[in-house]
C-alpha cells in the first residue's frame, strides 16, 4: 500500500513539474558567430541559452527569421525572446541585467575603395547598405530613417550575404555592419578578412547585446532574471569560455572592461 501512495506521489509530482515547464520561442536572423545556419555549431548565443533555460527545466526552440519579423512577433508574444539585441532595437522589451554579447558596428568598404566616412556630408552620392529593422544607435537611426535614397535596407535571413554581393556588384558603395560578424562571415565565405575595411569610428558607444523578452509575456520577469543567474554561473564555473572558445572569442565582460574608456561616436548629425 505504502508503495503504490509514494508511486501515486511520484506520478503527480512528475506531471506537476511538466505542467510548469514552458517552451522558451527565440527569434533571430542569421548574425554569426552569435547566431548560426548550422546544427553542429548554431552559435554561441543559441548554446548558452539553450543551456540556461533547459536547466531551469524549460525547452528551447530556435527558429530564424529576418529581424524586423523577429522582433515584430516577440512584442506580439507570437514568440518569447530576441537574442542580440540591444536597447535601441526593442526599447520596451524586457531586458535582463546581464548581457549575452557585446559588438562593435562600424562603415565598411572593399578594401581598395578610396571612401572614408567623415559625417553626414560624405554621404553625397553614396548608397549605404543597412538591415531592416536593425538599430544602430546614436543620430544614425535618424540619419538612415531620413535619407531612404541614400541607405538601402537589406531584408531577408541572411542580410549580410546579401549585401557583399550587392557590393561585390557595385550596387552598394559600402555598408554598416558589426565587427565580428563580417569577420566570421568573410571566414565561413572562404574569403580574407582583409577584403572589407572598416572606414568610420565606432557608430554608436553602447555594444552591449542582450537576449530580450516580450513585453506582453506576464513571465518575462521571471524569465530574465533566470538568464542572469544561469549566465553568472555559467561564467563562475567556466562553462561561458569553453563554448566562446569553439567559435574563437573571449568573454565579451573582459573587452567591455578594456574598453572602460568610451570610444567616440561616428559623427552623424547633419
Amino acid at each position: 500500500m505504502k508503495l503504490l501512495i509514494i508511486a501515486m506521489m511520484l506520478t503527480i509530482g512528475f506531471r506537476s513539474s511538466n505542467a510548469m515547464a514552458d517552451t522558451i520561442l527565440v527569434r533571430s536572423d542569421a548574425w554569426c558567430p552569435y547566431v548560426c545556419d548550422s546544427e553542429k555549431d548554431p552559435g554561441y548565443m543559441v548554446e548558452v541559452v539553450n543551456k540556461i533555460f533547459e536547466r531551469a527545466g524549460h525547452k528551447v526552440n530556435f527558429s530564424m527569421v529576418n529581424w524586423a519579423r523577429a522582433v515584430s512577433e516577440t512584442r506580439r508574444n507570437k514568440a518569447t525572446a530576441i537574442v542580440g539585441a540591444n536597447y535601441n532595437d526593442a526599447p520596451d522589451f524586457i531586458f535582463p541585467t546581464k548581457t549575452l554579447g557585446h559588438g562593435q558596428d562600424f562603415f565598411f568598404v572593399k578594401k581598395d575603395s578610396t571612401w572614408t566616412y567623415k559625417g553626414y556630408s560624405s554621404l553625397a552620392g553614396k548608397r549605404i547598405g543597412v538591415i531592416n529593422g536593425y538599430a544602430y544607435g546614436g543620430d544614425m537611426d535618424r540619419i538612415i530613417n531620413e535619407n531612404k535614397e541614400i541607405f538601402i535596407s537589406i531584408s531577408g535571413e541572411h542580410p549580410l550575404e546579401q549585401i557583399l554581393k550587392m557590393i561585390e556588384s557595385k550596387r552598394l558603395d559600402a555598408f554598416i555592419e558589426n565587427q565580428t560578424v563580417l569577420r566570421t562571415n568573410l571566414s565561413n565565405l572562404g574569403l580574407s578578412p582583409d577584403e572589407y575595411k572598416p572606414v568610420s569610428t565606432q557608430v554608436a558607444n553602447d555594444a552591449k547585446l542582450f537576449i530580450a523578452f516580450s513585453p506582453s509575456n506576464k513571465k518575462s520577469e521571471t524569465y530574465a532574471k533566470i538568464y542572469t543567474k544561469g549566465i553568472t554561473e555559467m561564467r563562475q564555473n567556466g562553462e561561458l569560455s569553453r563554448i566562446l572558445s569553439k567559435y574563437g572569442l573571449t568573454d565579451w565582460d573582459q573587452q567591455e572592461q578594456q574598453e572602460a574608456a568610451p570610444a567616440p561616436t561616428a559623427t552623424a548629425t547633419k
